[in-house]
Order: structure tokens, then sequence, then C-alpha cells
């Protein structure tokens, strides 16, 4: 049995020296699907010899969504035979190379075809040192991030599909998975904290322009990636730090987003006003081109929430119970 890393890949170069050194500590293929990628990644996946390119030209809008792009990893994966443990991860997913390793082996026996991987998945929070400890979804929690190809299972291939919403793998679900807590997966996605609101922009025009859900439905689906008021956080462990390395959380915050060139098209194509009732307005950069382009400040659509006065009385259900679950034994 081989272990088979598949990722689509966009402009993430500020990771994949570390995301690909981490793969290929443990796996015997990296399969790369990269989607027009401009940033110089061609150059690094050069320097890792496991590394198999998929190029995926973008032609359209949507064509950087990760949708397709796992239809070709798992195409590309069966050309090897056998019932290969398949890693399905995302570019900025670090999955510690020595305690998988040590996984993999001590349970051969168990990953059988069809057996899915679950693993304790850790959002580090602003910079490259904490993780996001709390009961958000953002907490640590267990995640399918592989599966033994049955080489039946398929992703139900409807392009008609919702974009942003398509599953990670091939099978997700397993009543005999096997939970690993031994083997954290560290995401990076809120480390680059002022480029992910872009990228989270970036999706609730995706949601928008695909006509259906309207501003305040995508509103209503997104508010929890709105930064929030509070977020506890704990230092990740000196063993994880010792297994990889990580990128400069301040150096790669500073690159330019590719989700802020194509939002900028999309307000040339469709005109800024097309996406003024998304919550969107509070990044900076978009803020200053919606008063740029019309001469006065954007207005979200934020019917979706309660009225003051129930969002004062949760606020405070939730103070309370905290300061309980500190106070009581």
């Amino acid at each position: 049995m081989k272990t088979i890393a598949l990722v689509p890949v966009r402009n993430d170069a500020w990771v994949l020296e570390h995301s690909l050194a981490c793969w290929s500590g443990f796996c015997d293929v990296v399969i790369v699907s990269d989607q027009d990628s401009t940033d110089g990644a061609r150059d690094i996946y050069r320097r890792f010899p496991k590394v198999v390119v998929l190029e995926t030209p973008r032609d359209n809008a949507v064509a950087g969504l990760p949708q397709q792009a796992r239809w070709r990893l798992l195409d590309a994966a069966r050309e090897y035979d056998g019932h290969n443990l398949l890693w399905c991860t995302d570019a900025d997913e670090l999955t510690l190379p020595s305690f998988a390793k040590r996984f993999i082996a001590a349970h051969a026996d168990a990953l059988v075809a069809g057996r899915v991987v679950e693993c304790r998945f850790y959002n580090l929070w602003k910079n490259e040192t904490r993780y996001r400890d709390d009961l958000s979804q953002y907490g640590p929690h267990w995640k399918p991030m592989g599966f033994v190809d049955d080489r039946v299972a398929d992703y139900p291939r409807d392009p008609s599909r919702r974009p942003l919403h398509e599953p990670r793998m091939a099978i997700e679900t397993d009543p005999h998975a096997l939970r690993t807590p031994d083997v954290p997966v560290l995401h990076l996605q809120w480390v680059i904290w002022n480029r992910n609101q872009l990228k989270q922009a970036w999706y609730r025009c995706i949601e928008l322009m695909d006509r259906r859900m309207t501003a305040v439905h995508v509103n209503a689906a997104y508010q929890v990636t709105l930064p929030p008021w509070r977020a506890h956080t704990e230092a990740i462990p000196d063993a994880w730090r010792h297994d990889t390395t990580l990128p400069s959380a301040a150096v790669a915050d500073r690159q330019p987003s590719w989700h802020e060139a194509d939002l900028m098209k999309w307000f040339d194509e469709r005109g800024v006003e097309f996406f003024e009732g998304l919550e969107i307005w509070h990044v900076p950069s978009l803020r200053r081109e919606f008063a740029r382009r019309t001469g006065r400040q954007p207005h979200p659509d934020r019917s979706y929430r309660p009225p003051a006065t129930d969002r004062a009385a949760r606020i405070a259900r939730l103070a309370f119970n905290a300061v309980k679950r500190r106070l009581l034994p």
C-alpha cells in the first residue's frame, strides 16, 4: 500500500516549502493539481522529488475552485495500483510527518479498503505559534483527512452543484473510522489574517455570483468568519514545532493576494454595487475601492442579525457561562 497526498494548489508559495516537506516525510507520492499558479510555486515543486504536478489552467471565473481539481486528483491517484491510502489535504494544512509515519506503520493491518482516517485539526490563530482553543468551529476538532481507496467510491460529479461545497474526499463517513489524536494537522489559513479576510470575501462573492443565495443569506452563512471580538488560544506544543517548519505569518500576510485581484476584476465586470449587500467591506482595501468607485460608503445587508437587545442578552449569557466554567470545579 502506498500513501499518496492529493493537493489542489493555487498561488500557495508562501506555505508550500513547509507543507511539501511534511507530506514528503510520510507519503510515497504527492500529487498536486496546480490551478495556474503565478507565484513561483512550480520552482518549489521541482525541489521535491516525490511531487507529481497536474497542470490546470484557469479558463473561467471559477476554475480556481477545488471541485474539479479533486476529481482530477482522484483519477490520477488511481493510476497507481492497489488500495492506497489517499491523504486529501490543502496546501495550508501541515500534517506532522513523523507522527503520521508512526501511525501508518502501527495501524497497517487496520488500513483496509474503505477505511477513513480522522485526525485532530488545529487552526493556528493570527500567528504561527498558537492555535484557537474554544468551543467554536475553529477550536480543535476531528476531521477526515484520508481514506484507503476501494477503487470504486467517487465524488458526486455534478457540475451544477453549488461551488465551494463539494466533499473533500470520495469517502468521508465510516462507522469504523480510525481516529488518531496522535497525528495533529495544523491549519494555517487564519495565520495570514488580512489575506484570509480577502479570501472569505472572495468566497462570499462566488456564492452571490452563483445566484442561488441572496446577499443576506450569504452573510448569515459566513458570519462565523468575521473577526471575533475574542478568541481563546493556546501555544502549540514544542514537539509539534520540532517536527516541521512554519512560515512567518507577518511576512506571508504582506504578500499580494490573488483573491484581491479576482475581486477587483469582478467589480469591473459586474459593478461594485452588485456586491454591496455582502459583509466584505470591513476589509480596508475593499472599502476604499467601493468609496472610490461610488463616492459613498457601502451598506451591507445585516438583516439576518437578531435585534440588539437579543444580541446583548446572548453575549451576557456566554460571559456568565464562561465565568461559571472557570470558577466551578
